[in-house]
């Protein structure tokens, strides 16, 4: 390792850890080649120079129980595990707290902080058997479990099953997410279900039509709302976390008021197997609309199996004999096979609508250029902070008849009446989220968080005068553009709820003064340097 001077050595001592916090960032955000030392080098320290915390987890005096600041250590280790690709050392601690809430079986339930903490933590084990799905795929496609994974797995496993014997007493399982999760990621040896229990009959709901005053495009045939739910935030607790139950609750609600697509992927924990599992608990579950991806981030050698096994995994986490919408991420423009890929993946009956996901428009037309391919969607980022798919997106799009699926276009929340007069975000506040921290950059590209405070204001009296929300205007913005199918809001599941708020976007009309106003700010800002700043369409993430 090279010298650090005493000067810098003294910023390191000296800064505010939010201060450090917010400077890595940057720096990594700047240089995304140190990445790899910072995983590396975290490893280190963890291995070698940071103990496992021992003791109890939880108080056991005979009263209500609590965490213990020896659970809150824990768990921030098995945190930064995660992030340094430590999955497999992770399990065992997790597992490990699934074990000393055996004891916990009746007074839990007395105790919010518990069930809080317990919720996370099945967040946390979605996400650790994510990773370890990552660290299976290769370049010919999914390797098994060497011996000593599987142990660690079915370890887990077993806690998990002992622990549901044991906490069944209450009712309820903290653990239920992850236990049904583990079952259907096919990590285990012998097969197991991928269904939650069985709805009673009664409890089975049937999807109503959408309501008329639900705005819908085609898409295949199928009409489809303007509106999709979007489920990246299941992914990780740093959204929050929500029991099974409670995520299904609101599924059923969301479904009922006219939100009847949802968008997932390969990646995002445990939303396939929810929204599967809730779908075809439906008594009609072609009313509901299924799109999910299959993403290459890392070298694959592309075969026709190699794409094939990838398609039964998403049919059945789904639970589902086909995919209604098939998004395809291809991380290495460099390697042309994604257009072998894509052949494969339309000819394959179960895919019955073939989209993209951040593809720039270069390689967007070097596909329908190809003519073998049918591409009917592209999932890109757009908002009126990122407006890049106007630069030359927008004009494809309309001759080849392919409709945009936005993200991002509420900016994480930013783009709400929460954030206007307020200080700009300390990124690593408890109440800030990693789309927050990614989208608060998108903005101090576009322009500053002074100038984000005066869009703010227009949206504000815009919004005013139509008797909508903020966000209902930073969407229909976004929605007016013709080449627009569907913008993707994103919902923290279980834990807050913006169905009605959103509902409300439907039938508002911007007119040309409410344009020129928004426009007025707009032009003001850097959004003609994105581009080159970023990268067209999905740049940012290669």
């Amino acid at each position: 390792m090279a010298h650090v001077n005493l000067m810098t050595d003294t910023i390191i001592a000296n800064l505010p850890e939010e201060g450090l916090r917010s400077v890595l960032r940057s720096m990594l955000a700047t240089d995304p080649s140190i990445t790899k030392n910072l995983e590396q080098r975290t490893k280190v320290y963890l291995t070698t120079q940071s103990a496992t915390p021992k003791g109890d987890l939880f108080t056991q005096d005979g009263t209500t129980p609590a965490v213990t600041p020896i659970f809150l250590a824990q768990q921030g280790r098995i945190r930064a595990m995660m992030g340094c690709g430590m999955c497999y050392e992770s399990i065992p601690l997790l597992a490990a707290i699934v074990v000393q809430t055996k004891d916990l079986a009746i007074s839990t339930v007395d105790s919010p902080e518990v069930q809080q903490a317990l919720t996370a933590v099945n967040g946390d084990i979605i996400q650790a058997l994510t990773a370890v799905q990552k660290t299976l795929v290769t370049s010919s496609g999914l390797r098994t479990l060497e011996d000593s994974e599987h142990l660690i797995i079915s370890s887990l496993h077993q806690a998990l099953l002992e622990g549901q014997q044991s906490l069944s007493r209450c009712g309820t399982y903290a653990f239920d997410r992850s236990l049904v999760a583990l079952q259907a990621s096919g990590l285990l040896s012998e097969a197991k279900h991928n269904r939650e229990s069985e709805p009673h009959e009664e409890d089975r709901i049937t999807i109503s039509a959408l309501p008329e005053t639900v705005e819908t495009f085609k898409l295949n045939g199928k009409s489809l709302p303007r509106l999709f739910c979007g489920l990246w935030q299941l992914s990780s607790p740093s959204w929050g976390c929500a029991p099974v139950t409670r995520i299904r609750s609101q599924f059923a609600q969301y479904a009922s008021q006219g939100f009847t697509a949802y968008d997932m992927a390969d990646h995002y924990g445990d939303a396939e197997i929810i929204f599967g599992n809730f779908r075809a608990s439906c008594h009609n579950p072609e009313a509901l609309f299924g799109a999910t991806k299959y993403c290459i981030f890392t070298p694959t050698t592309i075969t026709r199996q190699v794409v094939q096994a990838n398609i039964t995994e998403r049919c059945q986490r789904m639970s589902a004999s086909h995919i209604d919408l098939l998004q395809f991420h291809w991380q290495d423009y460099n390697d042309p096979q994604y257009i072998t890929a894509l052949q494969y993946l339309q000819e394959d009956p179960r895919v019955h609508s073939l989209g993209l996901c951040n593809f720039d428009t270069s390689h967007m037309l070097e596909i329908i250029s190809n003519g073998t391919v049918k591409i009917a969607t592209n999932q890109v980022q757009f908002s009126l902070i990122d407006s890049r798919p106007l630069s030359r997106m927008a004009q494809v799009c309309k001759t080849h008849h392919i409709k945009l699926l936005t993200y991002g276009t509420l900016l994480g929340g930013f783009l709400s009446e929460k954030w206007l007069d307020e200080p700009e975000p300390e990124l690593f506040s408890s109440t800030i989220t990693p789309s927050q921290r990614k989208y608060y950059e998108m903005i101090l590209n576009w322009g500053s968080w002074d100038l984000f405070q005066e869009l703010l204001h227009i949206l504000e009296g815009i919004a005013g005068k139509h008797g909508v929300s903020l966000s209902n205007v930073a969407t229909r913005w976004v929605l007016d553009f013709e080449f627009v199918g569907a913008v993707i809001v994103g919902t923290r599941w279980g834990i807050s709820d913006n169905a009605e708020d959103n509902l409300r976007v439907y039938g508002l009309h911007l007119d040309e003064e409410d344009r020129q106003r928004i426009e007025s700010v707009l032009r003001r800002s850097r959004r003609d340097v994105i581009v080159a700043l970023l990268g067209d369409c999905g740049g940012e993430y290669r």
